[in-house]
């Protein structure tokens, strides 16, 4: 992540403010000794306005096309700057209160009547905060006929304010260079490297589903989804320009990250904790808001092609952007293409034990469409509007555990729609609007020894008002005060093509107010010895659920910084989630009736008893009736240290979290992951491990009565009477019963080293689970999942080494997952770690070529998985799709080696 992406007091920008003091520097003022070795631009400005004390403020995205010369020796500012950027295609101007603005020089192409003006995308309103810049300085400026940035702030993650960052929480931004360094071609590839998301619950990788994950069998699409913590696909909130989007899969339980084109992606940002208070429903395990590109000015086409080394596999993608930019609002328009061939079994040696054909990864083509345009139409009021649309169609073959051939395929259509407008009715108060509308459609195929069609459709809108601004004027700073309103409108249809019936259908309304409150306690302007920086954030929201009635959720945050470098934070909330609506529309509650021995035989099982070897058991499954909400809680408590001395950076970051996430929706889990069937073979003998009535011995004819008439549907073995049942299983109804707690520590140290031979990077971030704990009911034990097969293993870490010199990087990333158990006894099965090496190597060629075609080239080479290390060797578990490997926590890829090249016009 790159640090100039979080300015002075954590607002987070598109551009670059370096200030030590935050003081003013004037052209008159005394000389600097510099030392700043010849670079890129961006890392040139920063340590310009480190060694100078200067407030620095340039577009990260403009000053990364252009290289700075070398800086040695003792010079006024204005000197150094001359110096600096001379020959580089930058300029710098002194604002009125001394501020260095960088922008590019206007040039005329020879022999081309067509002007190029390349302006930097300057937030001023930002300046602003930090610098004491206000609207009448900017007045004076344009009646001196001098060109003046853009005014603009963000609102990013986790916050409803505009260029500021309650630091209180845990924020992880991944700007776009993170993303190319990454060798990642698509948002869920770029999101399976974040150690705090883990692979399991629903995605495109994970077989027919997986044991512990009964949502995971709704995913026919392929879809991928994010999975912060490892609570659960629908327990991350996921945003897109921080608009909610439809839901997707057969339950529309999560957001499908793979319909968003990774070209079209500026920055993704990663709450991890509990953020309902600000973002209402949904948002358990945390937040992740992927920002869409939309101020660029020119032409850019990229092509990319990637292969494993041992298969078929081949990748393809290209894109191309254009965008413009003018005084009052900028426009942009994204196309890409997207297509990724399968991955067979037979070409993996650990998978050998899968029935033929089976694929591993299925086929997948994508077609994406982004625009956007933002203009002011007066001095305060700006509109804004985008619209995205993808066409998604995946492919695979399988053979089941029936030894049935199947071919699945599918077309999902995703768009959504959004549009806003922002009005600075006073000097410190901004009222905001925005509505936005999202779908997605899905026709799902399956073909072969089985048939069946299903159409889905899920669909959402929203509509929010807010105002922000200053309340109270403290010794500290502003008290800053947001308040608004919120309403969503929400529906899902599971329609089956072939039965011609409605599987699934509900809707829901929430309404919604809510509040934040950001108190400055201490700051430079009252710090006392001990006490640099102290300051309270608190949130609340309430909704109301016209399907689960109402909820509030508050939460609180705190921060200290005893002195500059360092900072303490905390932060402690509560969340709420209600079913997704596929659950809540369901006419699925089934069962079968069967004998015992049947089942005892097809799945070699000991019965558990010879009394119950072979006796009529109804085993019932589908959504329960009776639906709850699911609640949590969360306390997240870390610290900052951050410290620039000469050429040497370094910044460490740790958090402690622990959440309590309550009534989980979910089927009875079964000790060491065997069937559903085995249940009553357990329970027989060892009762205290399933929740009181989940199976029923030899039942009596109310009981079964009361069983048969709640059904939807039920299917019987030839001959036999469900009234004579022996057992009604109960283990695999989906209901609210479970409970999880999640503790461990995030971490994440990261030194930079600016040397005259160029610029040195090493760094690890990692997630350390101290605890996964799962608890079927309040009567049941609280069993250990951390570190057992298809759950979150304790230690995840990716390291990283980087060097960059002018246009050439080189990165290397380790990923390493720690070794675990099949499951939590002590005599069960050892599965290794698994430790891969990416490499990424990089050259811009930027404006070295002159007038030639080759500027404005960057070419691009990744290996993923370098070292061709297979996954660690897992027991299979046939019945769910999934053979020598665990796909929740490794990969089928192996070694995969891409080469992109783009170039901007």
């Amino acid at each position: 992540m790159r640090e100039c992406l979080i300015a002075r007091k954590g607002i987070v920008v598109s551009l670059c403010l370096i200030t030590s003091s935050g003081g003013v520097v004037r052209a008159d003022e005394p000389t600097y000794d510099f030392d700043i070795p010849e670079q890129r631009a961006d890392d040139a400005l920063i340590l310009l306005g480190e060694q100078a004390d200067a407030t620095v403020l340039f577009q990260y995205d403009m000053a990364t096309q252009h290289d700075a010369n070398r800086l040695q020796g003792e010079f006024t500012l204005p000197e150094a700057v001359d110096i600096l950027l001379a020959d580089s295609g930058l300029k710098a101007e002194f604002g009125e209160r001394g501020h260095l603005y960088i922008s590019v020089e206007e040039t005329e192409r020879e022999g081309d009547d067509m002007n190029v003006k390349k302006k930097a995308g300057f937030f001023a309103a930002l300046a602003a905060a930090f610098t004491g810049a206000n609207g009448q300085e900017v007045a004076e400026s344009n009646q001196k006929g001098e060109e003046t940035p853009t005014l603009e702030e963000i609102v990013v993650i986790g916050t409803h304010f505009r260029g500021v960052l309650p630091e209180s929480s845990p924020v992880y931004i991944y700007d776009r260079e993170d993303i190319l360094l990454s060798g990642a071609a698509t948002a869920q590839d770029f999101v399976q490297t974040i150690p705090q998301n883990f692979g399991g619950g629903s995605n495109v990788d994970n077989g027919f589903s997986l044991p512990n994950d009964n949502n995971t069998q709704f995913n026919d699409g392929f879809g991928a989804s994010v999975n912060l913590r490892g609570l659960g696909s629908g327990s991350t909130l996921v945003l897109l320009n921080g608009h909610r989007i439809a839901p997707s899969s057969g339950i529309g339980d999560f957001a499908d990250i793979s319909m968003i084109p990774a070209s079209a992606i500026e920055r993704i940002e990663v709450l991890a904790d509990g953020a309902s208070s600000i973002y209402g429903a949904d948002a358990v395990a945390g937040v992740v808001n992927f920002v869409l590109r939309k101020d660029f000015e020119g032409v850019e086409a990229s092509i990319r092609y990637g292969t494993v080394t041992d298969g078929g596999l081949d990748e393809y993608r290209a894109s191309v952007a254009g965008g413009s930019s003018w005084d009052t609002g900028n426009g942009i328009f994204i196309y890409e293409y997207y297509k990724q061939e399968e991955l067979r079994a037979s070409e993996r040696t650990f998978s050998q034990g899968a029935p033929l054909p089976f694929n591993l990864l299925p086929n997948q083509r994508r077609h994406s469409v982004l625009s956007s345009v933002s203009q002011k139409l007066a001095e305060n009021f700006e509109i804004n509007a985008e619209l995205l649309y993808s066409r998604r169609e995946p492919s695979s073959q399988f053979t089941d555990s029936a030894m049935q051939v199947l071919s699945s395929n599918s077309q999902s259509d995703y768009g959504t729609i959004a549009a806003g407008a922002s009005w600075q009715f006073r000097e410190e108060w901004f009222l905001d609007f925005s509505g936005t509308y999202s779908d997605i459609s899905e026709d799902l195929t399956l073909s072969g020894d089985v048939a069946d069609e299903q159409e889905i459709d899920s669909n959402i809108w929203t509509a929010d008002i807010k105002a922000t601004g200053d309340l109270l004027e403290l010794p500290a700073g502003a008290i800053k005060l947001a308040i608004g309103g919120h309403v969503r409108s929400e529906s899902f249809t599971n329609f089956d093509v072939d039965d011609l019936e409605v599987e699934r259908e509900a809707d829901r309304d929430v309404y919604a107010v809510f509040a934040e409150v950001l108190i400055p306690i201490v700051d430079s302007g009252n710090s006392v010895p001990g006490v640099e920086r102290l300051e309270i954030n608190l949130s609340g929201r309430y909704e109301d659920f016209s399907d689960f009635g109402s909820t509030s959720n508050p939460k609180v945050g705190v921060l200290y910084s005893p002195f500059e470098s360092l900072r303490f934070r905390g932060s402690y909330g509560s969340s709420f989630k209600p079913p997704p609506l596929g659950r809540v529309g369901a006419s699925d509650l089934g069962a079968s009736a069967v004998p015992s021995s049947l089942f005892n035989d097809i799945f070699g099982l000991t019965p558990g008893d010879p009394s119950i070897a072979d006796v009529v058991m109804i085993t019932v499954f589908g959504t329960d009736k009776n639906l709850d909400a699911e609640t949590s809680k969360a306390f997240t408590v870390g610290a900052n240290y951050d410290r620039q001395w000469q050429a040497h950076g370094l910044s460490v970051s740790v958090t402690y979290f622990d959440v309590d996430f309550e009534d989980r929706l979910g089927s009875t889990p079964i000790p060491e992951n065997r069937v559903v069937f085995d249940a009553p073979n357990i329970a027989f003998n060892n009762p205290e491990l399933f929740p009181e009535g989940t199976v029923l011995f030899f039942p009596s004819e109310s009981e079964i009565t009361e069983v048969l008439d709640s059904l939807d549907r039920i299917g019987v073995f030839p001959g036999l009477d469900p009234m004579d049942a022996g057992i009604i299983n109960l283990a695999a109804v989906v209901r609210n019963l479970s409970s999880t707690f999640v503790t461990g520590f995030d971490f994440a140290i990261l030194y930079t080293y600016d040397s005259g031979l160029g610029d040195l990077s090493l760094g690890v971030e990692g997630m350390y689970l101290t605890d996964f704990q799962q608890q079927a009911a309040e009567t049941t034990p609280v069993i250990e999942q951390v570190s057992t097969l298809y759950n979150p293993v304790d230690l995840k870490l990716r390291g990283r080494i980087g060097y960059r010199r002018g246009g050439f990087s080189a990165n290397a990333f380790v990923n390493h997952t720690d070794s675990y158990r099949v499951d939590n006894l002590a005599e069960s099965a050892e599965i290794d770690s698994w430790t891969t090496v990416d490499v990424n190597l990089a050259y811009e060629t930027q404006q070295r070529f002159g007038d030639s075609v080759l500027n404005d080239v960057s070419i691009r080479l990744s290996v993923i998985n370098a070292l061709d290390e297979d996954p660690p060797v897992t027991p299979g578990a046939p019945t769910f799709g999934i053979f020598g490997f665990d796909p929740a926590n490794a990969s089928p890829l192996n070694r995969f080696i891409a080469l992109e090249i783009s170039k901007r016009f």
